[in-house]
């Protein structure tokens, strides 16, 4: 139907499409995108369906058409919107506008990372999914509809339990296709404020608490090892960032007056007995408060573990769940990505904010939809693992440093021997770690079959590629073996026997309550260096 309020475009057409002529055809692709969208309460028959790219690249491959990396860039592709493309491409993002114009949707659902290209310039579609964003072709249009990115259904159905998510989305496109225009809150952020304006936001938040139990979100940044400022919400659209770190500031955001003020200040409200505190993957955070500012926190609830709680097999992370139980969810987390002193310190500082309101909304919708599912109970024995798994961390492990000495120099003649080993029969010193050495000497010196990742589809010379290689030839298995039993000897020592240890001797590591889909903690080293994983130390020999 032209027009229509919801348009849908897909990346490319499938081969059921190539042979009819038609798109989102067939039992496939099409026909699950039609069963998704019936469960999203969306009729089909009522969208305008159409693809950007108008060919089925070969074997699916996008690269084909926009590359990907340098090595994809052929010779005539052009530069559009920061990437190289073949030159058809521009044609059909001028069809694709001409299209849009035609239809005036009010919502455009782009399925995969082509189309949210085409639509918005962004890529990275798990990243982006779910957000409710402006059109912005390259080219002129008299009008920006909204855009909510998902996941094909190609996707879905190859990865069947991130369908929930893709539907999720599509809800949210329906609700987007009643009216025209982005509805963004009105965020009320103080992001550099002077002395007074942050003790008056602290003074009020206090007298606050002391009348009633009262909800905050709190989040850190943190950069060169130390907390650069501290984000407090309120409510799902006001919050406070606390800065300490400041580019134009060497010396400090505050004075050496001011700052010990701020902090005591900061830790009458956080420690009060009617903070509600709120934080998402906190035990991260509450290890630097810690250590840095010498309080800890009153924390109630932490996002990540009340997730973990409903659906152990689903992501944590605070821009899925954000995707998830925020009414007006655009992606931000590429906003604080890998800090650049070049960028003003405002931006950093608002996307402290804005993760401090959307922890506070995550935790409005995650406890209704607790006691949805049933899972109070579990919900609030699992929240109160919090602090015993905290004081064991804190606590940390005493390490028999004798004992530890004994063990290295167990380990270290018998990796010297498996490399005098390897370096007699090769005629050079061989670095089992390097990829590219260990790949000219498998799949070239030694002409054996290629093997590829499971997960990246590359070529690779891990674990298990080259136990398969040994069970094919013969004549490797005594160098493949060596090179195994090298890796794991230096593992052992790298990772276990030579751990490192904190400032007095012992051995701090991160336990993660959620970290597995079973419920049993994991661990890993802490925030500042500090231990290992301690509950998976491989067998050896």
């Amino acid at each position: 139907p032209c027009p229509s309020r919801i348009m849908i475009v897909g990346e490319f057409p499938s081969d059921s499409d190539v042979n009819t002529g038609t798109v989102f055809c067939g039992y496939g692709p099409g026909g699950e995108l039609g069963r998704m969208l019936q469960s999203a309460g969306i009729f089909k028959s009522s969208c305008f369906q159409t693809m950007f790219l108008r060919e089925r690249p070969p074997k699916g491959d996008l690269s084909r058409f926009i590359a990907q990396k340098k090595a994809d860039v052929l010779p005539g592709h052009v530069l559009v919107r920061d990437k190289y493309v073949a030159p058809v491409v521009a044609q059909w993002l001028e069809i694709l506008s001409r299209e849009i114009e035609l239809c005036r949707p009010n919502v455009i659902i782009a399925l995969g990372n082509a189309a949210l290209w085409a639509l918005t310039g962004e890529w990275g579609i798990t990243s982006w999914r779910g957000s409710v964003m402006q059109a912005d072709l390259p080219l002129a249009l008299d009008y920006r509809p909204k855009v909510v990115p998902t996941l094909p259904p190609g996707l879905c159905m190859a990865k069947y339990e991130w369908r929930p998510q893709a539907i999720h989305d599509m809800k949210r496109a329906l609700k987007e296709s009643r009216s025209q225009g982005i509805n963004r809150p009105d965020y009320q952020f103080i992001i550099r404020p002077d002395y007074s304006t942050a003790l008056s936001v602290l003074d009020q938040l206090y007298r606050q608490l002391d009348s009633a139990p009262t909800k905050l979100s709190i989040d850190i940044e943190t950069r060169a090892g130390h907390i650069s400022c501290i984000g407090l919400a309120w409510s799902k659209t006001s919050a406070i960032c606390l800065p300490f770190m400041c580019v134009e500031r060497p010396e400090g955001y505050w004075s050496e007056q001011e700052e010990p003020t701020i902090l005591f200040a900061l830790s009458k409200v956080l420690q009060h007995p009617n903070c509600i505190g709120v934080g998402q993957n906190f035990h991260y955070d509450i290890q630097y408060i810690q250590r840095f500012f010498c309080f800890t926190p009153r924390l109630v609830r932490d996002t990540m573990l009340a997730n973990h709680t409903m659906f152990p097999g689903m992501q944590k992370s605070l821009a899925f769940l954000a995707s998830i139980y925020c009414e007006h969810y655009a992606y931000w987390k590429d906003d604080g990505k890998g800090w650049d002193p070049s960028i003003p310190e405002e931006k950093y500082w608002t996307y402290n904010c804005m993760d401090c309101v959307y922890t506070f909304e995550v935790d409005d919708g995650q406890q209704v939809a607790v006691d949805q599912t049933g899972k109070r109970d579990v919900h609030d024995f699992q929240q109160k693992l919090f602090w015993p798994v905290l004081r064991s961390m804190n606590r940390g492990v005493r390490i028999d440093m004798a004992k530890r000495n004994e063990f290295i120099q167990l380990l270290l003649p018998q990796i010297q021997a498996h490399e005098a080993f390897l370096s007699g029969v090769l005629g050079y010193d061989l670095n089992v770690g390097s990829p590219p050495q260990m790949q000219d000497l498998v799949y070239h010196q030694f002409n054996l079959p290629k093997q590829y990742s499971r997960t990246s589809g590359g070529v690779t010379c891990d674990d298990e590629a080259l136990n398969k290689l040994m069970e094919k030839e013969p004549l490797f298995r005594p160098i493949g073996t060596a090179i195994l039993e090298l890796r794991s000897l230096g593992k052992f020592l790298s990772t276990y026997a030579m751990a490192k240890l904190d400032i007095d001797g012992r051995m701090r590591c991160s336990f993660a309550i959620a970290g597995t889909n079973t419920f049993r903690f994991s661990s890993s080293a802490n925030p500042f260096g500090s231990g290992a994983n301690l509950q998976n130390i491989p067998a050896g020999n």
